[in-house]
């Protein structure tokens, strides 16, 4: 069996299960998605389970409690908490942990837990008997780690709900939607200033350049922040409407509608790219995932990096 943890808001919960879905699929295994609700509002940072939203498997189950690993698999349990006091004794996002994830990769795989903060690390866990569950902890932010079963997982992780109506004909009407998201909220935080890449400028910059690629563009701004979006985003004299937040995965079926994107530092607009089906898509990513230069392994073929920063 493979049970994963949930961890962070929608585009994270999103990527764990993106990754715990291809390894059952993979070694025929059922799988069980642990809502750690006793997170919530802490560190590692866990809003609430969205995924219910989605069009995940019916076969999947979710299940909640702040204990339940402990409980049900006691020793991965250890050995993830053993691995999130090292590193957070190290600083977890003021370093690169992926060289010493990688090194332990081999030995905790056989022990039954597979710990990835950074980049792509493959989980060596194939089909056939094993003697130990698997749980997987972490954030898992690569297509590497599912792309063999790439249309599944698009399937599987678009919103079941129509988007809002009136919304989504407008962006219907456009010759050319363009998905703008800027993040804030607690990226602002003094704890998150890794995060802290996508400025005015940056978004000023990826405006600018969207009008010189398609100069029919229309944006359409989806924020955390909209009064901030409003206040800040030169939109370079393109057209632009300030769509205001509904839900997670009510916004993400009208992101996901654009023709072209804006991304910021988001796993969320990261999935609103992915799910996007235009064959010609444009997509405008920040040169730079952090600011405190650790790498990041969700860069995709055929970006247009813009240079992040002032």
């Amino acid at each position: 069996m493979i049970y994963a943890e949930l961890t962070g808001g929608l585009g994270n919960q999103m990527f764990v299960y993106a990754f715990a879905r291809a390894v059952a699929l993979r070694c025929g295994e059922g799988l069980v998605l642990i809502d750690r609700r006793d997170w919530q509002g802490g560190a590692p940072a866990h809003t609430v389970c969205a995924l219910g939203a989605l069009r995940i498997a019916p076969e999947v189950q979710i299940v909640s409690g702040g204990d339940y690993a402990k409980r049900h698999l006691p020793l991965q349990n250890a050995l993830k908490a053993l691995m999130i006091r090292r590193e957070q004794s190290g600083g977890m996002m003021a370093q690169d942990w992926h060289g010493f994830e990688a090194k332990a990769a081999p030995l905790l795989n056989r022990l039954g837990l597979h710990f990835v903060t950074d980049g792509y690390i493959p989980c060596r866990r194939g089909p056939g008997r094993h003697a130990l569950d698997l749980l997987a902890w972490g954030y898992f932010q690569s297509e590497d780690y599912f792309v063999d079963c790439r249309d599944a997982i698009r399937a599987e992780l678009r919103p079941a709900a129509a988007p809002d109506p009136d919304m989504a004909a407008a962006i219907s009407a456009a010759g050319a939607p363009v998905c703008v998201h800027i993040r804030r909220g607690d990226y602002q935080n003094p704890e998150n200033a890794a995060l802290q890449v996508c400025t005015p400028g940056y978004y000023a910059r990826c405006c600018r350049a969207l009008r010189a690629a398609c100069p029919e563009a229309e944006l359409f701004v989806f924020s955390d922040d909209i009064l901030w979006a409003q206040d800040h985003l030169d939109t370079a004299c393109l057209p632009a409407r300030f769509v205001e937040p509904g839900s997670a995965a009510g916004d993400l079926a009208l992101m996901q509608m654009c023709r072209h994107f804006v991304l910021s530092n988001s796993t969320y607009s990261w999935w609103a790219q992915y799910l996007g089906d235009a064959p010609d898509k444009l997509v405008f990513a920040p040169d730079r995932w952090y600011a405190n230069g650790k790498r990041s392994a969700l860069y995709l073929p055929g970006w247009r990096l813009v240079a992040a920063g002032e």
